[in-house]
């Protein structure tokens, strides 16, 4: 991310708030603090850094300051959530907390460390997901020793509150123009400041350096005391150690003329040339400073503009430079000022939160360059123009002009690694960038990249001939696809290389801490042809050469024409086929727009068969697919999650997560009833029978979009890591073509051949799969393979997101794709999984219902038995895979699936029959065979017990149904066995899958059962289903707390996939038996789950809704329980709990013993009120000091239809 300021940062537009997760008092500290509680987490790397005594240094997920520290790094796209947060406050906490994590385990796990300072570095630099973030923001301390003239700065401080600081005590130092930028990543990647005219980059101002080495020794390092680290740190960036202080020469503090104006693009031509002759000025005019930039920010104004910033460092606003010639032209905004070095940077801080991108480079100052570059960003704006609506999307191009004798103030004063000193020519340092509103989604992000990643290209090939490009690439400016280490020259790479192995020999900061540019990633100095070039013997396409003389051979007199005239009847036929596909999209569109009926008649003027000729043919995706952030959930049918917790969830409705920690307040019954009409439970509350189940229609520019989407100019990973992993792949089974059985590994490596070395356009289909399926290999690399590969898992993960924006882009464009094929459905198939374990159930839904029906026009329900062949097999393995699918997620969301059974006569394939490589083939064929059974059973359950005929049917019908299905389901289990020696742990999680599957489906099943006392509490179940829940999430706790620890990235993936096959009832009915019975047995349980979910409960919308719906529902538990527990009241019409706090469970009715069982006929019931007198008041213990003055009795009518069980 650009590391540059603006002033005028108050005109700019205001940053969008990330969403924070609430904290669950289930899981904070009982001492009410905000730090750990003491005590294993589960997860090794924080255990251990709390048991060496750094637990008040830790934040998790849990802590209120969690997510504040989150937004703390600039980009939405940089701020990752780790395991947990260290914030040490000395160089000995560091110390510590290296050692400790290096330590753990004897280094093994598949999990890094980050090392953040101001948090403003590119994608990855200084955030981890599956690890630990050692964050130094508490380590911001600034002081000046007089007698040394030395400013003693710590990593973590901003400079804005440095240059505040030192102003105090006389002194400023040669530090970050952007106020919000952090100190220690400035300065390690060079540092471009005011006064680098003068005293050269920042880094050439740092006398000593305080570093902790990987072996966790602290050091300080000078040129005098380890001068060979002290010359490498001078730009070489995290490679070596973590610096805890810096201590730079200070210079007087002094006031700066500050000249910023903005003005109209269409002085262009008289802006460039000033930059020009700005930067040929000789080292005479030093102490002035410019900064130019291009910008496209509709929040400021509708037109792009040009802004120019100049400044003098000591304060002389008469110093004559080329900036003269700007000053006289008209600018709609102008602030000149003197100030000192701390306001400067307090009014220059870039607005934070959103997805951004860059390309950096570093050419000749060239007039035509420049006017090149001007005319290329127009360009991008355009591009982007027609892809994002305008308002989401800004721009900015940066000039800054690099005298060539800056590189010999590093020399003389270092020397530093830069390799600036090489380069004998007046240079502007070029930083093309764009920023995404994240509500524009990764889909724009991705066309962004795209957009920016071509300009740079366009550029560097229109330097070629004149030998425009110098090669160096400024650190602290480059995208994360550049390698801006390679470009300091073969020298200053071999420094690097040597001190980075002798003080780091076991390689902690290339592989544990694998964030930010690495010199073991460096494989090319670009200044000479590098080892892989001399072995091939193929020309060096990166190494600088002598431009080559060319002479023009013209062919005739009218060439030039022809080319011209060629080129317009191109731009013409380019023109028409845009217009055309507009016309095309606006067609239909204009036709869901119009108010009509379902019984409207066509226009008298064509009859029938002209209407049906002219309706294009239906798109297999709806066109309302296009955005995820505007995706609803729609309708809920009876067997979904969210109409079981809405038939429970009421009672907590009167307790809301601000009334817990305010004093009582009076509800009137009025008021009482609102809020339990309002209550909102999640993203999809007000969805249901009554509310449209059709997201907003996207906004014009981003439909148009569509059809322009360009796959050949999307990103993709590159070419030598893919084909690492695809080779990878071949030797070793992935998990990727076990849970996708209809693809394998050489047909994924024919269509990434196809994608990488197009001959010919690529379908949306291949694309997709491509995409998808890369991602997940990718993805599921481990950290042995990622080191035999020679990357990082870190680095995997940035490939993942490239390959996600892909897979989110083609689905955008989804609905320009009508006709069913095999190939579709496998595509739709893949990308509706990828959903799946991205949390969005809808967009599944959505993907694996168009499949369903694709499967259906295609006939594969039908498949004769007798046909054979690879073909018809892959064919039945599609079919029954989406068949899986479809019914789970049918059932999940309670909707109507489009496959019914009775229908179909494909008969299972055999999924193993050709993988002899596959262990123990007959247990295989069992957790395949559980899977089928399962979608079978699933959609007979739905049809059978929650359908809306289903509701006719008596309940002794029902009852006999639950224990029909019930033995089936037990069957099913008892068929999966996983005992074998031959059995692979490849297929662990499919096994605990299906088990999960299983009990929630057996839970669900029960929940039609009356509960086993006829004078149970309302909100109890039956004793099977209680029992059926608590396997649910026993064997859910026992799978995510190993998981958690091995693979949280896997965790996610795997909940996500269980929160999509199975609703979620287990939680909602475990809770509602806690209260009935007080069951502190059953509230540790359920604490637990939440305590596995809550790590990974912002990583997904899916799991984000159901952690935030069951911790809400927890509250309620806990608070009923606990004051049950406290209470002096003993109901004794309720079973004794045994010694575990739950009650006996009794399979065959009631519990044996129960004085109500025996006693029923003679217990006197009031029928005006729905359940006992005393039961309500248990249940309503706790709530006095949220009713005021109105009695439980009083409220019975209001709240009891909330509660009831409608299945009872």
């Amino acid at each position: 991310m650009m590391k540059t300021w603006i002033t005028a940062a108050a005109l700019s537009r205001l940053a969008m708030a990330s969403a924070g997760l609430s904290p669950s008092p289930f899981l904070l500290a009982r001492n009410g603090s905000s730090g750990s509680t003491t005590g294993s987490r589960g997860i090794l790397p924080c255990d251990a850094l709390e048991a060496a005594g750094l637990g008040d240094r830790l934040l998790f997920p849990t802590d209120p300051d969690y997510e504040p520290q989150v937004e703390t790094w600039y980009a939405a796209n940089n701020r990752l959530r780790p395991y947990c947060f260290v914030l040490p406050q000395t160089a000995e906490e560091v110390s510590t907390t290296l050692t400790t994590l290096v330590n753990v385990n004897d280094g093994a796990g598949d999990w890094h460390i980050a090392v953040k300072s101001g948090g403003h570095g590119v994608f990855g630099t200084s955030s981890v997901a599956n690890g630990v973030t050692i964050d130094l923001s508490h380590m911001n301390g600034s002081t000046y020793d007089p007698e040394t003239n030395l400013a003693k700065i710590q990593p973590g401080g901003r400079w804005k509150n440095v240059y505040a600081n030192l102003e105090t005590q006389g002194v400023t130092a040669t530090g970050g123009r952007d106020g919000d930028v952090g100190v220690g990543g400035f300065l390690l990647g060079g540092g471009n400041s005011f006064f680098t005219g003068r005293m050269g980059f920042g880094c050439d101002s740092v006398v000593n350096y305080e570093v902790v080495l990987a072996n966790g020794t602290i050091i300080n390092v000078s040129n005098t005391t380890n001068a060979d680290l002290w010359h490498a740190l001078k730009g070489g960036s995290s490679n070596f150690g973590i610096v805890t202080r810096f201590d730079m020469e200070a210079l007087p503090t002094r006031e700066l003329a500050y000249d910023i104006r903005f003005m109209s693009a269409n002085y262009s031509d008289i802006v460039v040339d000033a930059v020009v002759d700005y930067t040929n000025q000789n080292q005479s005019l030093a102490d002035n400073h410019l900064i130019t930039y291009y910008a496209h920010d509709p929040s400021m104004t509708p037109q792009d503009y040009i802004a120019c910033i100049n400044v003098n460092t000591q304060g002389d606003f008469n110093a004559k430079t080329a900036f003269d010639k700007v000053k006289v032209l008209p600018a709609f905004y102008n602030n000149t000022v003197s100030q000192n070095m701390a306001q400067a940077a307090e009014g220059s801080q870039l607005p934070s939160n959103v997805d951004g991108t860059s390309q950096v480079l570093l050419f000749r100052n060239d007039l035509e360059i420049l006017r090149a570059c001007v005319k290329l960003h127009q360009e991008l704006v355009e591009t982007l123009n027609r892809s994002i609506d305008p308002k989401m999307f800004n721009t900015m191009m940066f000039f800054q002009p690099i005298p060539s004798y800056i590189g010999q103030i590093g020399k003389q004063r270092g020397p530093n690694v830069l390799g600036l000193d090489a380069i004998d020519a007046n240079a502007i340092l070029f930083i093309a960038g764009a920023s995404v509103n994240p509500e524009a989604g990764d889909g724009a992000f991705a066309i962004t990249q795209a957009a920016t990643f071509e300009m740079k290209a366009k550029l560097q090939a229109l330097m070629k001939p004149i030998d425009g490009d110098l090669g160096f690439l400024y650190l602290n400016y480059a995208d994360p696809s550049q390698d801006p280490l390679g470009s300091y020259g073969a020298a200053n790479i071999q420094t690097i290389r040597d001190v980075a192995a002798k003080y780091d020999p076991t390689g902690v900061f290339q592989y544990r801490i694998p964030g930010g540019f690495k010199i073991s990633r460096t494989k090319c100095d670009r200044r000479s042809p590098c080892a892989s070039c001399v072995t091939l013997n193929v020309a060096c396409r990166s190494t600088r050469r002598a431009p080559e003389k060319r002479q023009r051979v013209v062919l005739s007199s009218r060439y030039d024409e022809a080319v011209e005239d060629v080129s317009r009847q191109l731009g013409d036929v380019k023109e028409m086929l845009h217009t055309l596909m507009l016309n095309r999209d606006a067609s239909p569109r204009s036709v869901e727009t119009a108010p009509t009926t379902a019984t409207s008649s066509p226009p008298e003027t064509h009859g029938a068969a002209a209407a049906t000729r002219n309706t294009p043919p239906p798109a297999i995706i709806d066109e309302q697919v296009p955005s995820l952030s505007g995706v609803r959930d729609g309708f809920n049918g009876d067997s979904s999650f969210q109409s079981h917790l809405e038939a429970t969830l009421a009672a907590s409705e009167l307790i809301g997560a601000d009334a817990l920690d305010t004093p009582p307040t009076t509800l009137s019954p009025q008021t009482f009833a609102e809020l339990l009409h309002g209550g909102d439970t999640g993203p999809a509350a007000g969805a249901g029978p009554h509310h449209g189940v059709s997201a907003a229609p996207a906004p014009a520019a981003a439909r148009a979009a569509d059809s322009d989407l360009a796959y050949g100019k999307l990103p993709l990973p590159p070419l030598d890591a893919t084909l690492k992993l695809l080779r990878l792949a071949k030797a070793e089974r992935q998990r990727f073509f076990v849970d996708l059985p209809f693809f394998d590994e050489d047909e994924v490596v024919d269509k990434c051949r196809g994608v990488y070395f197009a001959t010919e356009p690529v379908s949306i289909w291949t694309w997709i799969v491509v995409n998808v399926a890369l991602h997940y290999l990718y993805f599921g690399a481990g950290t042995d393979s990622c080191r035999r590969m020679g990357t990082t898992r870190d680095r995997m993960r940035v490939h993942c997101a490239v390959l996600k924006a892909n897979a989110e882009a083609a689905m955008q464009s989804l609905r320009l794709c009508s006709e069913p094929s095999t190939e579709s459905c496998r595509a739709l198939a893949l990308l509706g999984t990828f959903y799946v374990k991205e949390g969005h159930i809808t967009i599944a839904w959505r993907l694996f219902s168009s499949a369903a029906r694709a499967c259906l026009d295609l006939g594969f329900h039908r498949l004769p038995n007798e046909m054979r062949g690879k073909e018809v097999n892959m064919q039945r393995e599609v079919f029954w895979y989406i068949y899986l699918w479809e019914k789970g997620l049918a059932i999940t969301c309670g909707r109507t699936p489009i496959i019914h059974h009775y229908d179909v006569i494909t008969a299972h394939p055999s999924l193993v029959s050709d993988r002899v490589d596959l262990p123990e083939t007959t247990n295989v064929s069992s957790t395949y065979g559980a899977y089928q059974d399962y979608a079978i059973l699933a959609g007979e359950i739905q049809r059978t017990l929650f359908s809306a005929s289903a509701r006719h049917a008596s309940q002794e019908e029902r009852v006999a149904h639950v224990r029909r299905f019930a033995a089936k389901i037990m069957m099913i289990q008892e068929s999966v066995r996983s005992e074998s020696p031959n059995w692979s742990s490849i297929f662990d999680a499919a096994t605990a899958l299906i088990h999960i599957k299983m009990y929630s489906l057996l839970t669900l099943v029960y929940r039609i059962l009356p509960p086993s006392s006829p004078q149970a509490h309302p909100l109890q179940c039956s004793d099977e289903c209680i029992e059926a829940a608590r396997q649910t999430l026993s064997v859910l706790l026992t799978t995510g707390e190993k998981m958690l620890k091995m693979d949280p990235a896997g965790w996610s993936t795997l909940l996500n996939v269980v929160l999509s096959l199975v609703p979620f009832v287990s939680f909602v009915v475990l809770a509602g038996n806690a209260i009935a019975t007080s069951s502190t047995a059953d509230l540790a349980l359920l604490s637990s789950i939440l305590a596995i979910m809550a790590p990974i409960a912002a990583d997904t919308p899916n799991i984000r809704k159901y952690y935030e719906a069951c911790e809400r529902f927890g509250r309620v538990a806990s608070l009923i329980v606990s004051n049950s527990n406290q209470s002096s009241v003993d109901h004794k019409e309720y079973q004794e709990p045994d010694s575990s706090g739950a009650l006996p469970l009794n399979t065959n009715g009631p519990a044996v013993g129960s004085s109500m069982a025996n006693d029923a006929d003679e217990i006197h019931m009031d029928f005006a009120f729905p359940m006992a007198q005393q039961d309500w008041d248990s249940a309503m213990t706790g709530f006095e000091s949220e009713l005021g003055n109105w009695d439980s009795r009083a409220l019975t009518s209001t709240i009891e239809p909330y509660i009831a069980n409608t299945g009872w």
